[in-house]
């Protein structure tokens, strides 16, 4: 998970414009009413095929959540406040419970919650490999938000971690099997911090063991590319770090291609940003460069 920059989705006007009626008219529709007429606009709204192009302009065709390419697949529009009902869970237990609490139907058509995500991270699923599935679930300490709060005015202690939120993605740490934690994170972290981020791998299934596999391989690409990066920078070093020699330009293709490794459009950029954080105490150059 990264920093998905809000202000890189690029909206159509005639669209925002559509769906400031449909809306109003949400807005005045009984609750017996909201259901039908939600699903009766999704191809009007976050079905639409210029609000999944929208979405994909940040990070390009990925899931926000786990970062797997969703070339091939289907992709989701989630909706990261749940429209419709919201099954309580133990958050202790991660479990979930009989407690039922409205949506966010007000929230149905409103572009800042929707969110790009895979099938499996946003359906729920449990097998022998997998517990977990962001469904009608969406935790919270404290209470919700009054109905018809814009979400720009939601103040809510939410549990998982929301990749538009700069804060929350700098949370979010990988080891080098993959697996997320805070084992070599860079300084201890809150009992919050902890309960949150074993609530978001739950969410959007990121212990996954295929996932973490994969993600595990791309971290450990990251590594043999720094381990070449620094024979290159040795060799460098041992010139005088002259400015027109061969090992110059090898290094510069080097750092090139590291950075394009963890480009925010690269498959498992965020866990290919924790092999490098986790790496700088093994090259001292990487602190001129990264």
């Amino acid at each position: 998970m990264i920093y998905i920059n809000p202000n890189q989705i690029i909206i159509p006007q005639d669209w925002k414009e559509r769906v400031k009626e449909l809306t109003q008219e949400l807005l005045q529709k009984s609750k017996s009413q909201r259901n039908k007429f939600i699903d009766s606009k999704r191809t009007e709204t976050w079905g639409h095929p210029e609000i999944l192009t929208a979405l994909k302009g940040p990070v390009g065709n990925k899931c926000w959540y786990t970062e797997v390419d969703l070339t091939g697949s289907d992709p989701n529009i989630d909706h990261f406040r749940p429209k419709g009902k919201i099954t309580e869970i133990d958050v202790d237990n991660l479990v979930k419970t009989t407690k039922v609490s409205d949506g966010y139907w007000w929230l149905a058509f409103d572009s800042d919650n929707f969110r790009l995500s895979s099938m499996h991270a946003n359906q729920r699923r449990v097998d022998e490999k997998t517990n977990g599935g962001k469904w009608d679930f969406f935790p919270v300490d404290g209470p919700r938000a009054i109905a018809g709060t814009q979400i720009g005015l939601i103040n809510e202690s939410i549990l998982p971690f929301d990749p538009c939120s700069p804060t929350d993605v700098a949370l979010m740490w990988f080891e080098p099997d993959g697996k997320p934690g805070f084992k070599n994170w860079r300084r201890s972290p809150t009992i919050q911090e902890e309960r949150r981020l074993k609530v978001t791998t739950w969410l959007f299934h990121l212990d996954k063991q295929e996932l973490a596999f994969n993600r595990a391989g791309a971290m450990e690409e990251v590594r043999i590319a720094l381990k070449n990066a620094d024979a290159i920078y040795q060799l460098w070093e041992q010139k005088g770090f002259a400015g027109d020699g061969q090992e110059k330009n090898l290094f510069d293709r080097a750092i090139a291609g590291i950075r394009a490794l963890i480009s925010d459009k690269s498959p498992f950029a965020g866990a290919k940003r924790c092999a490098v954080q986790m790496a700088k105490s093994d090259y001292l150059w990487m602190v001129e460069y990264f």
